[in-house]
């Protein structure tokens, strides 16, 4: 019976002290976060979070939900931990940003059978359709830009299926995704080509603003940078360096807990 007190009472506390309960949210983007082949979350990211978790005992179970949804859910709700997700202007002061994870590059792929060229932002508004997944930060810029020919989707797996079935011209993602998103396909990485690079940008952990506990966001940010100052961060960063490179010849570098990209 104490028990059962014990717990109504850890929560009660637990509401009184932050409100709505606490919700950890990320998308599918590998391999920063992704279901393996038994159907578990894994990637670079979420083992950073969950070893953040367990340092603030922590047993929220991290939900994965389509891009869109899941950053529309961290701007309107409080006490929302999201991962990852590029840090840009717009969004600079829409959330609070806890800690960064790693750092990409942004490309336009075409199959390696398109002749397609292009050399400017101005001949990719001139081409027929662009896939982007509805909510990536790739959607947003290239809205941002005025590109009138984004066709979005829900994940970027249903991008590279109406890209080979001739739906699409172009899709707008990253290296180490579309590498192993291949893979996962069972494709060859020579399948498709790089035609163009947009930018890049930084990718962190962050926690919805509008009603978040501020005790709440500074109790995660605190221990994330702890996370990373410890070196912990790093030896995962080092740890997902050499799967990348081993089993889907992604090149990264680890600099400080942060994976880089090339």
């Amino acid at each position: 019976m104490r028990w059962i007190v014990g717990v109504i009472f850890f929560f009660l506390t637990s509401f009184a002290l932050y409100g709505k309960p606490l919700r950890i949210i990320t998308v599918v983007e590998p391999p920063a976060s992704y279901l393996d082949s038994h159907g578990q979350l894994t990637g670079f990211s979420v083992e950073v979070v969950q070893a953040i978790q367990r340092s603030l005992d922590d047993k929220t179970v991290i939900e994965v939900l389509p891009e869109a949804r899941a950053i529309h859910i961290a701007r309107t709700e409080p006490n929302v931990v999201l991962f990852s997700f590029s840090r840009t202007p717009k969004r600079e002061d829409e959330f609070y940003w806890l800690g960064q994870l790693s750092a990409k590059a942004w490309s336009v792929y075409a199959l390696s059978s398109n002749p397609v060229h292009i050399e400017s932002l101005e001949q990719l508004r001139k081409v027929q359709a662009i896939g982007v997944v509805r909510g990536d930060i790739r959607e947003e810029w290239l809205t941002e830009q005025g590109f009138g020919n984004l066709h979005p989707s829900v994940n970027h797996q249903q991008n590279i299926h109406r890209l080979r079935s001739g739906r699409l011209d172009l899709i707008a993602y990253e290296s180490q995704g579309i590498q192993h998103l291949l893979w996962e396909e069972g494709l060859e990485t020579t399948d498709v080509k790089s035609v163009y690079n947009l930018k890049s940008s930084d990718v962190y952990l962050l926690m919805s603003k509008s009603g978040t506990n501020p005790k709440l966001m500074q109790r995660w940010k605190t221990a994330a940078e702890k996370f990373r100052r410890s070196g912990q961060q790093q030896f995962i960063a080092e740890k997902w360096q050499m799967i990348l490179k081993h089993y889907h010849n992604i090149n990264t570098e680890a600099v400080e807990g942060i994976l880089y990209f090339k």
